[in-house]
């Protein structure tokens, strides 16, 4: 062999592996762009944010627990105002 067949060889060899290399990457990014594993990421992401935002929020609720009971307190109120109104409208009648 001379030494233009040993480098054709060489080259031949890193073209063969590059070549395999390009089709695993062919078929990792195939895998990865399924639905069903963007779905998985996704959903991923999604439980990781919102563990980061209980997390703010207990924190923050742990800082400032007499703003928080006021703010579930209005918020109860505002939610329940029709039944409220009933049972305060009902008393008022009753007297």
């Amino acid at each position: 062999m001379s030494l233009i067949d040993d480098e054709l060889a060489r080259a031949e060899a890193a073209a063969a592996a590059r070549r395999q290399q390009l089709a695993s990457t062919v078929v990792a990014l195939q895998s990865r762009l399924k639905p069903s594993a963007l779905a998985r990421d996704a959903i991923g992401e999604l439980k990781e944010v919102g563990g980061e935002i209980a997390q703010a929020g207990v924190d923050t609720i742990k800082r400032h627990p007499v703003t928080a009971t006021g703010v579930i307190a209005t918020l109860t109120a505002f939610f329940a105002r029709k039944p409220l109104r009933r049972l305060f409208h009902r008393r008022s009648s009753d007297t």
